[in-house]
């Protein structure tokens, strides 16, 4: 597609939901960081959007096709006219979800396709189901580049759904580093946080019935503080889950858009999901000195050595879980040695530059720039 000259190219995102998570918070930072490139940068979501994507510093332009759930086969017409009234130069898509779309986006006349893998979902953590692969590895006829955020996905994306490997890049998620680094708040206690989606690849779950095991061994006066952070429709199970165990240690904070502050008054940051990929919410943690507790799935061992910047344990395993959190209990002088190198490993590995660079070198190639 010739582009006129007085025409910015157009990148289209395309995403399930947009919603407060890691992979919308991606997007939307090397949205924010490209802002002083050639670009315009529209989102279309197949269902419904917050107001998240106003919150930016430029307000973006954001489409809802209102997809239903299951089977929605309206959903292709409309994205079809939608895209050939924006006539975009790359649709980017996000995640199994959007994959499907990039036939219909050539038959609307984009000529740019890059797909993006970002994590797996709860039902397929392991990245095995045929139908899925066979989707994945079919699609790739129309798309030019496959982009993981961590080795785990790369390996997986090559390997077993059989991404040919010169359209398969890895780009880890990177974050601002300046931005996530508050000063620490003192505090009488140990606190510990979780910010996550609160839905069942995130297995709150496992983490309650840890705090469960750890309230019988330290007893209540002894537990740390508990802030778990996130909304979803399992919430109010786990309230309920933490009143029948009487876990009043635990304050559910729901969503909220002040992370960095969050980690200024947290300790010990603990993710206890089923399936990741380099999940946003522990560099964010690790950039502002904070020791880690995560359950080794996915790209996490990629980002944390166990007994390093924190301690990594299996997933599904309270009891892993409980004697994790009581080793920093129980020698808090960890927190600050495991903060520190946390601090020091994401500076090196994890810096958001890198990752918006990466993204932009794509975007050029693909227009012709590159």
């Amino acid at each position: 597609m010739a582009i006129p000259s007085n025409q910015l190219p157009v990148i289209v995102h395309l995403i399930y939901r947009l919603d407060i998570g890691g992979l919308e918070r991606v997007m939307l930072n090397c949205i924010n960081k490209l802002a002083g490139e050639p670009y315009k940068h529209v989102i279309i979501s197949l269902t419904d959007a917050n107001h998240f994507a106003q919150d930016q510093e430029s307000p973006l332009e954001v489409f809802c096709l209102n997809k239903k759930q299951g089977n929605d086969f309206s959903v292709h017409f409309k994205l079809f006219k939608l895209l050939k009234q924006i006539q975009p130069h790359i649709l980017h898509s996000y995640n199994l979800s959007t994959i499907e779309y990039h036939p219909i986006a050539w038959l609307a006349g984009v000529p740019g396709h890059i797909h993006a893998e970002h994590g797996r979902d709860i039902a397929d953590p392991q990245g095995l189901n045929k139908k899925h692969n066979f989707l994945r590895k079919l699609m790739a006829y129309f798309i030019q580049r496959y982009i993981c955020v961590s080795e785990d996905l790369f390996q997986w994306l090559i390997s077993t759904v059989g991404i040919p490997q010169n359209k398969a890049l890895l780009i880890q998620n990177g974050i601002d580093t300046e931005q996530f680094n508050l000063a620490k708040k003192d505090s009488d206690s140990i606190r510990l946080a979780i910010v996550a989606r609160i839905s069942p690849v995130k297995d709150h779950y496992n983490l309650l019935k840890a705090l469960v095991i750890l309230q019988g061994k330290v007893g209540l006066q002894d537990m740390p503080q508990v802030s778990v952070v996130g909304d979803g429709t399992q919430k109010a199970e786990l309230e309920k889950f933490c009143q029948s165990n009487k876990l009043t240690s635990v304050n559910f904070l729901g969503a909220r858009d002040d992370i960095a502050q969050i980690i200024s008054e947290t300790d010990i940051f603990v993710l206890s999901s089923l399936a990741e990929g380099i999940p946003m919410t522990i560099l964010e943690a690790m950039s502002g000195k904070t020791a880690v507790v995560s359950t080794a799935v996915g790209g996490i061992p990629e980002v944390i050595t166990d007994g390093v910047e924190g301690f990594l344990v299996e997933k599904s395993n309270p009891e892993a879980l409980a004697s994790a959190i009581k080793k920093y209990l129980d020698e808090p002088e960890l927190i600050a040695k495991h903060g520190e190198k946390g601090r020091e490993r994401i500076l090196n590995h994890f810096n958001e530059k890198n990752m918006v660079q990466a993204y932009l070198n794509e975007y050029n190639a693909l227009i012709g720039k590159g």
